[in-house]
């Protein structure tokens, strides 16, 4: 097996908290794992799935993340800093890649960047992309024909600095596509049911609100049910109807209540009281 197996593995079962003895448990010895990982010693197929089921990570899964390229890589870690709420960091992240890139010819390297300023924009900490990131953004999106990971994850992040036409021209082109990661296609449908609400395309918005509800059973999470009650009430906020608002958004605090989060539901609480003073 290559070092990149081996490292990738190290990787994984760093991310579980678990240690050396604990991922070889009655399949290797832990130096012989350590081996393993530096890419220094062989193991068989069989041992290699043992493994892998010791750190609970399916095949499939193991697959994808083998296959994960270096812009994929880029957006887990832009992802991590969003949910820590690191913004410093992701600034300061923009500004190493905008250094190292900035004579580079690779048109990756001028994507990635474009990637993390749009994040950036979304949080107030840019302004705007210039006219030559927006002609390489638009032409990146035109010239995909096969939604792949890093496809998907930088239309998540761009699609606040595209208009409505094309929006919805690169959304629907998703879409048809089959067998997409269900996770990355909540989220593109996330981002671009938010953008074409604030932008009043109802019509677009309803036909992708009753997609992204048909995907919720394939995932099945609290979080994933909650953000369609949140798009849904974003939608009836835009469209002043307040008292469905609020009815949605006592559904979604009373659930938060129900799994002691009570510190969300205060969120939604607070919220109720605002749109309440609306009626």
């Amino acid at each position: 097996m290559s070092k990149k197996i081996g490292k990738l593995f190290r990787e994984l079962r760093q991310d579980k908290g678990l240690s050396l003895a604990q991922a070889s448990d009655k399949i290797l010895s832990p130096s012989q794992l350590s081996h393993f990982e530096r890419g220094d010693g062989d193991i068989t197929t069989d041992r290699f799935f043992a493994l892998i089921q010791n750190i609970d990570i399916s095949i499939a899964e193991f697959s994808i993340f083998l296959k994960k390229d270096e812009t994929t890589t880029l957006f887990d870690v832009v992802g991590n800093l969003e949910q820590r709420g690191e913004l410093d960091k992701l600034n300061t992240l923009y500004e190493k890649e905008r250094r190292k890139n900035r004579n580079s010819v690779k048109k990756q390297d001028h994507l990635n960047l474009i990637a993390l300023k749009c994040v950036l924009i979304n949080y107030g900490q840019k302004d705007r992309l210039t006219i030559i990131e927006q002609e390489i953004l638009e032409d990146y999106l035109q010239n995909v024909t096969d939604w792949k990971i890093s496809n998907l994850q930088f239309f998540a992040v761009a699609v606040t600095q595209l208009d409505n036409q094309s929006i919805i021209f690169y959304l629907d082109s998703v879409l048809e596509q089959e067998s997409l990661d269900i996770n990355l296609l909540l989220m593109v449908l996330r981002n671009s049911i938010y953008v074409l609400i604030n932008n009043s395309q109802y019509e677009k918005v309803t036909y992708y609100l009753e997609t992204f509800k048909s995907l919720i059973p394939k995932i099945g999470t609290l979080e994933i049910g909650i953000t369609y009650m949140l798009l849904e009430a974003n939608l009836y906020e835009k469209l002043e109807n307040f008292q469905t608002t609020i009815s949605i958004l006592v559904r979604v605090s009373e659930t938060y209540e129900q799994f002691f989060l009570s510190e969300k539901a205060k969120i939604y609480r607070d919220e109720i009281k605002r749109l309440q003073q609306m009626l």
